[in-house]
């Protein structure tokens, strides 16, 4: 079961990456024509296609995009709200959770730059991300759960952290070779 989900989440993840290349040439192409330079460098091209991939996945898997978006189903009671936190333990679900939000949280220190280095960054981007997809999701019928919150923003925040800390771990080597 844990495989037959990660492959369906790498198979997102292939899917992605041409809508990825194509969102950034629009945006990069628009940039330039305001902008008139180009200063941007290949590795962060990369992870910037990486992260908006990562995002689209993420809509992907967790229903946003492809779903069935009725505002009855709130009214017809078949959204369905758990707010119990871990009632039946540390599953498959949880963990994935947990792990399909690390690669968003890595990559965003990366991308937004100016966010600056506070670990209470890495804990809101999860959590509003998370709660736009909960959001989300009540209207297609799924299941919203405060456990997926606490799982996915968690996520968020190691990701960031491990961003961070290779972050600060480059600046200090380089700091050191001077």
């Amino acid at each position: 079961m844990f495989m037959n989900y990660l492959s369906i989440g790498i198979s997102y993840l292939v899917i992605s990456i041409p809508i990825a290349i194509i969102l950034l040439l629009i945006y990069h192409g628009m940039k330039f024509l305001i902008v008139k330079k180009f200063n941007v460098t290949a590795p962060k091209i990369l992870c910037q296609m990486a992260w908006i991939a990562i995002i689209i996945s993420i809509l992907g898997i967790t229903g946003i995009i492809g779903g069935d978006y009725t505002v009855t189903s709130l009214f017809q009671g078949t959204s369905q709200f758990n707010f119990r936190i871990f009632d039946q333990g540390i599953n498959n679900a949880t963990i994935l959770n947990l792990v399909l939000f690390i690669p968003y949280g890595f990559l965003t220190p990366i991308i937004f730059e100016k966010i600056g280095k506070r670990r209470i960054y890495g804990v809101l981007i999860g959590l509003v991300f998370t709660l736009i997809i909960e959001f989300l999701q009540s209207f297609t019928g799924r299941f919203v759960e405060l456990e997926d919150i606490l799982m996915n923003t968690l996520g968020t925040y190691i990701g960031y952290s491990i961003s961070i800390a290779l972050i600060r771990y480059k600046i200090k080597k380089a700091n050191q070779c001077v």
